[in-house]
Order: C-alpha cells, then structure tokens, then sequence
C-alpha cells in the first residue's frame, strides 16, 4: 500500500439526519485532517420532501461532490456509493460527528500496525460498543481537544481488535481497498436499521482481515436525532434476526421446526458461527453513483491576494518570493508594502506581484491596511516575508472558504525553526492553544476580503495587530476554520523576530520536543543554513577551566556493542574525559580496548550487579563530574559537551534526558520516550551528575532500575532536563538490561528514517 502521503483518502459524509451540523462535521475534517483526501457527501432523505430539503442544505456549501440515490436507502446502501468510486482508504463518517486532532493519522497507524488490519475505527463518546470510552465528554471545541490530547496520550497508536463480535461501529468506519475488493458490498437487506457494520465485520474477518479500535483516535458523536432512533429501534429485532440468518450454520441445518432466534450472539465463542463454507463473504458492488456537484456562485479560483509588509530584509523578501511562485492555487497577486529601495531584491519580474512604498517606520498594522487596500482578490492571505511556506498552502487555506464552511482560516500544529542553532522544534497541541490567539498563528490568516471591509482595519502597531484582527472579526460572527500546518509552514524565529520567546523552553520546557530537520524543507536548507557558516565555529573553552568527566561504562559479554561504543567515545568534542570500562563477563574484551591514555580498562574477578559496577566505576573515577556511557547506545559528538553545559550552568546535581529516541536495527522500528510523570526523572543511560552527589547517594546493588532508585533517592538535589535530545539514541535488542514496553503510553512511535539520519 502506499504511503500516507500518497494514499488516495476518501472521506464520505453519510447525511440522513441533523442536516443542520453538516457544517460542524466538514470545519472538523478539514481542521483535523493534515492528509490530502477527498470528500463525498452521501444523502439518505426519508422522503422527496426531505431529498429537496438535503439539497437546499448542500447548495449552502458549493463545490462538494454529492452522491445521490433513492431517498431512504440506509447506511450500507450509502457506504456502498462510496467504496464504489476508486480509492486506497474509504472513510464512512455519519453527519454530526466531530474529528479531532491526530484522528485520522491514528487511524491509518492502526491499519498500518499489521498487514492482517482491514478496518479500523476510534474511540467515542456515545455508543453501545467498547469503543464510548468517553461519556462525560462536553460539546466545546475545548472540550474535545482535550479530550483527544488525553486519549492520545494515554494510549498513543495502541490498536486492539474488536473480538469476538468484530463489533466495529459505523459512525466513523475506514475500510482498506484490499477489504472492498475482497468482500465486496455491504448488504442492503439491513435497511435503516443497525448490525449491517457487524456483517461487514464478520465477512472481513473470515476473508482474513481483522477490525482494530485505534484507542488513541477521538471522534465525538452528537445526540442522535429521534427520528433514526425510533427507525432504528423499529428494525433492531428484525435485524438482528436476519443477521443470525446470515451468520448461524445451526439455523441453516434441516430441523424438525425451526430453532429460536437468541437474545445475543456468542460470535466465535459458538462453534456455529460464522463458518465461511456456510456464508456469503463477497456481496458484488454495484456500478457507480453518478455525481453531481453544486457550483460555485463565483469563479472556481476567485482572486488571492497575498500580502506581505517588510522592512530591511531583502534576502527573506526573494526567498519568499520563491515560494510564492511554487503554490498551486491558479489566481494569485502579491503585494509587497516596504519602506526603503534596499528593502527589496535586485530583480522582481513577475507581473503578478506589486511593490507599494510608505513612509519610514511604518507599523506593520498600517502596511497590512494599504496592502488590502490596494487589493484586486476577493481572497485575501498573510504572507510574512522571513517564514517558510509549502506549495499547498493557499489552497488547502482557500478550500473552506470557497465551500462556504468558514470565512477566514489559519494554521495551527507548525514547526519552529531556530535559525541560528539549525534547530527544529514542535510544540504540544496543549502550548500552542496557548501561545496563539485563537489556536492559529496570526501570520498565516486566510480571509475573505469583504470581513476587512465590514469590521474594520487592523490596529496600527506592529505587534500582535495579526490577532487583534481575527478577534475582532470573530467578534463579529466570521467563522474560523483551522488548518493543520505542519507540512504547510514553518515559523522561522531568527533574531529580527517582532515578537521574542526562546523556542524550546518558552511557557513550559517539558511542553517542546526537538525534531529533525523536515524532509520538505532541504531543498530550501542552503538559504537557511549556508554550507559557509559551518566555517565559523564557537570559540572553544580553555580546557583547564573545563571540569574533567569520568565516563563509566559497564559492560558483560557485550563484544559486538564495545567497539563502537569507545569510538563515540573517541569522537567526543569535549576534550577533559576519561572511559573507564568494567568488565565482569564471561568473555572478556580487553582486545577490544585501544592503547588510549584516556581509557581505562578493568576486569573485574567475580560477578557484581550493574549497580555494584556503577559504584566501583565511581569510585575509581578521576573525574569531577560522572557521565554514563552505555555500551550499547549512540552518542553524538556533542553528547558530553551538552551534559556538562547543562549541569554547569544551571548549577545542577544531575541532568539526563526526559525524551528519549529508541532505536530497533533488526526491525527498523523507533520511538521516543516521553516522560511525564510528576517526580523528575531523567533517563539512566543519559545520566550526568557530580561525583560528590554520588557520595551520599550510591547506587543500589540490584541489576535493573538502579538508575531509577539513584534519580529518586531521597537526598537532596536539582536536576535539569537537557534539551538537547538529537545527540542520543537508546539502542533495543533482545539482550537489553530492562525490558523495553513499547506499548506503554509513553512510548510514541517515531519514524526510523529520521532516527537513522541523526546518527549517520
């Protein structure tokens, strides 16, 4: 199957009821869905009558594609309209539902997780199965992010299998295009009424595929209207008798009158059930629904104007001038509102863009007014001079406005890039709500012209004047659609930033997680980071006023891991160190360890615990400061100058790491670790501390959470949390010290790729 990025998602709204929320359903999709998809609406009217109503309430929302059929068909009839038009994911959600952040990422992990995985939905908040996990969950859009932030950190991309029932519900169903092709439709027989999901299940299950419950995905429900609960509650006996039809091979057998309909079935508790030589597994589907879309009152791809106020910053100006002329969206015009002739490029040739000058020290508030001013587009974009933006970016903005669900749009869940480290940080979901108005960054607004028109400019200053207009035109009743930015934006923070915070520590450190650099932006990375700047480097310590650190690695019978543990010794770029190995295996490796005045060898003649070892190693340390050195673990060349920085200037007793990257080689499969317990803790491989701590808090003689019981140790001290996380992978194998539960919540899958990229 192809990757993410590349599958073809198609999202198919099932309307039969509470056409009034089909607005809420659509903002959440596109708020929540970072993957390209497609989108579908499929009607279920009761009657004519109700037909004309429906189309009266999908003409509110233009260029939507809508898949009809006769009035009053039921959910299986619809979902067979949408698995009937070519796709890689089909998902089947009902009106009314409300997505959430990371649901459908979730989802597909959990199809993903195992090849046998056809079909997949979320946790809820109504329903009769195990999947309403959360009942107490309100209706507010705060409400339900934090009810997704909870979950997915609870349960992470955990996935269980619905058995023995395969009792998937059908308020948000995804269904591989492998389960279609080798199952085929849903059964119609059904009706309006409930168990045709619980068939689809049962068919995939016995064609080999199995229907997971991602935990860690949210998806809310609304009340469900009376009119489908009394159609449903008319056809609940009905159904579930024709289901047991369909699945009971006792039923199917010659008796002598026939056997009673049970109250429940045992599913595969039963030695009757479902037997594949006695059911129908492939139903054929039938040809496509013809579809039709309601067109827009106005043109397709209606004018965009982007505009952009700048002040002495000529080379972001040509870069995002490039970037400008990468977007897909066909109708667009930039305006450049600047101060000075050496605020611009040299050249600027495209006809589509305008360069407007005003008077010196301008605010950005003012310039903002004059470029929309002097705007010629219906639509009209924040496009700041010094961020980096993706080729989809004004359309994936545009489209909420132009199907009438929202009227001004932003990015939220982007990347922050700290230019002069060449660093790349994210936020928790939980911190950016925090930082940014609105839950979107103000640089990014997307807006229909006429809201500046009616409610008024933006103030005249030059920080935060971006927020202060969206609350006034949210004040006046504009609806904001937020757009998920990660692959769309990164917010470049260099030192000419307007408004100053420290990435990675601002409001909350725990809160900020260090990433690799971005596939999208190589291309891009020269501009950024100039090959030539790499010449000039820090000025280096005099060693004498550097402490010197004592590295200690035990080690037993681990001589495929030892050689390339002292080569990241060896490569370190902090020049005061000294390993000291500690060998008590039955093989020893002292051919392994180099003639190195830095390096210590000792073998040790009787079998200790590794928290013995550790107290041994201290012992014969020189050092003034005591870093771990795990013999099987990767550390960068920057590793101990980074411990020592941050134990040195924060003053602290112990510092390590609190996220951690986990690397499997033998299956390519990575993690990181998050703690977020309330004690402090650092990781124990990543372990740095004062040599004279150590002396009134030695280790445990135990073998494994030694570490653990020395961070936690009741005497008093301060740890700090280093930050620099990229320098250290964990290495996972079968011979580890303490077993790795990489189903535990903490444990957040991570691509492998970009582990291996950092410590290539």
């Amino acid at each position: 199957m192809p990757g993410p990025q590349h599958r073809q998602i198609l999202i198919g709204v099932y309307v039969a009821a509470r056409a009034e929320a089909l607005t809420a359903t659509l903002a959440g999709i596109f708020e929540n869905t970072p993957l390209p998809f497609s989108l579908r609406l499929l009607p279920d009217p009761a009657d004519e009558t109700g037909a004309e109503a429906l189309q009266a309430r999908f003409s509110e929302h233009p260029g939507i594609e809508v898949l009809p059929g006769p009035a009053h068909e039921g959910p299986a009839a619809c979902f067979n309209r949408l698995v009937s038009v070519p796709a890689d994911i089909y998902v089947f959600l009902e009106n009314g539902a409300r997505v959430t952040p990371g649901w459908l990422e979730l989802l597909l992990a959990a199809l993903d997780a195992d090849a046998s995985h056809g079909l997949a939905g979320p946790s809820t908040n109504r329903g009769w199965n195990e999947q309403a996990v959360a009942t107490g969950c309100g209706a507010t859009q705060d409400a339900l992010w934090d009810q997704a932030d909870a979950l997915a950190a609870r349960y992470g991309k955990a996935c269980v299998p619905l058995e023995p029932l395969h009792s998937l519900s059908d308020f948000c169903y995804v269904v591989k295009n492998e389960v279609v092709a080798a199952i085929g439709a849903a059964d119609t027989a059904y009706a309006q009424g409930p168990c045709w999901e619980m068939d689809y299940n049962i068919r995939a299950a016995r064609a080999g595929f199995r229907g997971v419950w991602a935990q860690g995905a949210f998806v809310y429900r609304a009340l469900p209207c009376p009119q489908r609960l009394q159609v449903e509650g008319s056809l609940l006996e009905t159904n579930k008798h024709l289901y047991q039809d369909r699945f009971c091979a006792w039923r199917s057998e010659a008796h002598h009158q026939p056997p009673p309909y049970h109250a429940h079935c045992a599913g595969d508790q039963c030695r009757y059930f479902a037997m594949p030589e006695r059911m129908r597994i492939f139903m054929p589907l039938a040809g496509p629904a013809l579809p039709w879309v309601l067109p827009a009152p106005g043109p397709v791809a209606p004018l965009l104007s982007c505009i952009m106020p700048t002040r002495a910053r000529p080379e972001f100006v040509a870069q995002s001038i490039r970037y400008f002329q990468r977007q897909d969206y066909p109708a667009l015009e930039l305006i450049i509102v600047y101060e000075d002739d050496s605020d611009l490029p040299a050249d600027i040739s495209d006809a589509r863009i305008r360069c407007i000058r005003m008077p010196p020290k301008t605010s950005i508030g003012a310039k903002r007014n004059e470029a929309v001013r002097l705007a010629q587009g219906e639509l009209i974009a924040h496009w700041d001079d010094d961020d980096w933006y993706g080729e989809e970016r004004l359309s994936r903005q545009a489209a909420p406005l132009l199907h009438n669900i929202a009227d001004i749009t932003g990015l939220n869940d982007m990347l922050f890039m700290a230019r002069p480290q060449a660093e790349f940080w994210a936020s928790s979901r939980t911190l950016f709500r925090r930082m940014f108005v609105e839950n979107v960054s103000g640089g990014t607004l997307l807006f229909r012209r006429s809201l500046w028109e009616k409610h008024g400019h933006y103030p005249a200053t030059s920080l935060r004047e971006d927020a202060d207009f969206l609350q006034k035109v949210l004040g006046g009743g504009a609806r904001l659609c937020r757009i998920p930015g990660r692959d769309l934006c990164v917010y470049v923070r260099h030192h000419g930033n307007t408004w100053k915070f420290k990435e990675g520590h601002y409001l909350q450190q725990n809160a900020w997680t260090l990433m690799p650099q971005p596939e999208f932006l190589q291309r891009d990375r020269d501009f950024y980071f100039p090959p030539a700047a790499g010449a000039q480097a820090a000025p280096v310590q005099a060693a004498q006023s550097q402490p010197l650190v004592s590295c200690i690695m035990p080690t037993a019978d681990r001589r495929e891991f030892v050689p390339q543990a002292i080569r990241n010794f060896l490569a370190q770029d902090y020049s005061p160190r000294e390993l000291i190995v500690l060998d008590d295996g039955r093989d020893s490796v002292a051919d392994l360890i180099p003639a190195h005045e830095n390096i210590r060898y000792v073998r040790l003649d009787r079998k200790s615990t590794l928290g013995a070892k550790r107290n041994i190693a201290c012992e014969l340390a020189r050092g003034e400061l005591i870093a771990h050195w795990d013999d099987d673990d990767w550390m960068a060349p920057g590793w101990l100058s980074s411990q020592v920085k941050a134990l040195q200037e924060q003053g602290a007793d112990i510092c390590g790491l609190d996220k951690v990257f986990f690397y499997a080689p033998e299956g390519r499969r990575a993690w990181q670790y998050v703690y977020d317990g309330r004690s402090p803790w650092v990781c124990g491989g990543t372990l740095c501390y004062r040599r004279e701590f150590w002396r009134s808090a030695p280790f445990a003689d135990i073998n494994v959470g030694e570490d653990n019981a020395f961070v936690w140790a009741p005497q008093h001290k301060r740890i700090v949390i280093n930050p620099d996380q990229h320098l250290y992978v964990a290495r996972v194998h079968a011979r580890n010290t303490s077993p790795k539960e990489t189903l535990n919540r903490r444990w957040r899958s991570y691509p492998a790729e970009q582990v291996e990229r950092l410590m290539a």
